[in-house]
C-alpha cells in the first residue's frame, strides 16, 4: 500500500515537473552580459557599461532570454549581427587556441631557458673553483716537497 502511495506522488511530482517551465535552469541576463562587449567604444562589458546603447543591447538580451533562448544562442545573435568583436574572450576554436595555448608554451619555455642557464652558470663556478685547488694544491705540494727535502738533507748533515 505505502509502495503504491508513493508511487503515485513520484509520478505526479515527474510530471508536475516536466509539464511546468522551470525558470531556474533558464540563463541571466548578466551572464551573457559579462561574455558581451558594449560596442560603443568604450572597451567594457556590456554589464558594466551605463550607455544608451549597453540599455539597449540588454534589452536585446532579456527579450531573448524572454523568448526562451539558451545562452549559446543569444551569444551566437549577437556574434552574427556584430561580429566575433563583441565577445569578451575569443572563441576557444581554430586559430584564437593560440591565445589560450601560448603563455603556458611561453611559461614552460621559460622555465626550461632558466634550468639550463642556472645549472650552467653554477657548474662553470665550480669547474673553475676545482681548477684553481688543484693548481694551489700543486704549487703547495712543490713547496712541500722542497721542505720535505730540505729536512733530509738537514738529517743527513748531522
Amino acid at each position: 500500500m505505502r509502495l503504491v502511495r508513493y508511487g503515485g506522488l513520484l509520478v505526479f511530482s515527474l510530471a508536475l515537473l516536466l509539464s511546468t517551465p522551470s525558470r531556474g535552469f533558464s540563463v541571466s541576463s548578466s551572464e551573457i552580459e559579462n561574455n558581451l562587449m558594449c560596442d560603443c567604444g568604450c572597451g567594457q562589458l556590456l554589464g558594466t557599461c551605463e550607455c544608451e546603447r549597453a540599455e539597449a543591447m540588454r534589452a536585446m538580451i532579456r527579450g531573448m532570454i524572454d523568448e526562451g533562448k539558451t545562452k549559446e544562442e543569444i551569444l551566437n545573435s549577437f556574434v552574427s549581427q556584430y561580429g566575433e568583436s563583441i565577445l569578451s574572450a575569443p572563441p576557444k576554436k581554430g586559430f584564437n587556441l593560440v591565445a589560450y595555448i601560448l603563455p603556458f608554451v611561453g611559461l614552460v619555455v621559460g622555465v626550461v631557458v632558466a634550468v639550463v642557464f642556472v645549472r650552467k652558470w653554477a657548474f662553470s663556478g665550480r669547474k673553475e673553483a676545482s681548477d684553481e685547488g688543484a693548481a694551489g694544491r700543486a704549487d703547495l705540494d712543490d713547496e712541500l716537497q722542497r721542505k720535505i727535502d730540505d729536512e733530509l738533507k738537514k738529517i743527513e748533515e748531522e
